[in-house]
């Protein structure tokens, strides 16, 4: 019965407050709110808008754009090469490895005669223009080939 007599106790409490708005509006407030709004009114159409950095209005997209394009290359490019196999990465080398392994066929099947003339020859020195070299680069290489073998 204890909650019994403490919420009559807060009854009593409550209906011994005076009734009525707690709030009100100071005195003359209304009198002269016409003319102060008005005057606010004319000072904030008075006040010439700041404008917007050009530089920063146009860079915006491009900034996230970019920012987009690093995100991506941190969240896909930098984990797949941590954790591929160095060998998969690693192809330049497997074209000098062929290379290698022709020249060995080719000089393991020779007979001793034709080696040692091959050595005794005297080495001709040929003269090759740019103009032929760019033309047997261009048609027996490609870009992307051009592109892999540069080591940088």
């Amino acid at each position: 019965m204890g909650k019994m007599d403490e919420s009559k106790n807060k009854f009593s409490e409550l209906s011994n407050l005076k009734k009525g708005q707690p709030f009100r509006v100071p005195n003359h407030y209304f009198d002269d709110f016409s003319a102060r709004l008005q005057n606010k009114l004319d000072a904030e159409s008075m006040k010439v808008p700041e404008p917007q950095n050009l530089i920063i209005r146009v860079l915006k997209p491009a900034l996230g754009l970019a920012a987009s394009f690093a995100l991506i290359l941190m969240l896909v490019y930098w984990p797949l090469k941590l954790f591929t196999p160095k060998e998969m990465v690693d192809n330049t080398n497997l074209g000098n490895e062929f290379i290698d392994y022709e020249y060995r066929t080719m000089v393991e099947g020779m007979d001793e005669n034709s080696f040692y003339v091959l050595l005794s020859e005297p080495v001709q020195k040929v003269e090759i223009s740019d103009d032929d070299l760019l033309n047997y680069l261009s048609a027996s290489i490609s870009d992307y080939d051009v592109y892999i073998g540069t080591d940088y």
